[in-house]
């Protein structure tokens, strides 16, 4: 029972931990004002802040003034119905997804989540998906499906709201 216990203060001490770092991230975000720096911003401090060590993003039908950006470029039609099949982050192995293609460093990545960006919540299955965020580590055990998604539905959500800014 003390162990279980002591088990469930360190679970406390990591969601308040990941939390903070969830509200340092959000803070960064939102204080991006020039809407073509937000996927640069994104990227870097979700490196920076969760550190994970590869980070892509695709944003699909974006406003003609943004579709230089390197996170416009194209994406095939099975990856974007792929995102838009996405409920929930996918947590798990790599197993060749088209967008481990978009990490620098693909070769690498052992373990992934994947996290669509939709208007609306992330479980909003009526909405398709406008891009993807690619994290990718690795390290095989640091992306796995049996852990909780709450706090990445949560970034893919407020990711979301912040790409979306580059849409028409």
């Amino acid at each position: 029972l003390e162990h279980r216990v002591m088990d469930m203060v360190r679970h406390g001490h990591e969601n308040a931990a990941i939390a903070q770092k969830l509200h340092e991230w959000t803070r960064q975000i939102a204080a991006v004002r020039d809407a073509a720096d937000l996927p640069g911003a994104v990227e870097s401090s979700m490196r920076a802040l969760f550190d994970v060590p590869q980070v892509a993003l695709r944003v699909w039908d974006v406003a003609p003034g943004h579709a230089g950006l390197a996170a416009a470029q194209p994406a095939s039609d099975d990856a974007r119905a792929f995102a838009s099949s996405l409920t929930m982050p996918y947590c798990g192995p790599n197993h060749g997804f088209e967008a481990v293609g978009w990490l620098p460093d693909a070769a690498q990545a052992q373990s992934l989540a994947l996290l669509p960006l939709r208007e609306g919540a992330i479980d909003s299955a009526d909405q398709p998906a406008f891009g993807l965020l690619v994290l990718g580590s690795p390290d095989a055990q640091r992306f796995d499906a049996a852990m909780g998604t709450d706090f990445l539905a949560r970034m893919a959500e407020l990711a979301s709201s912040a790409l979306s800014r580059l849409r028409p």
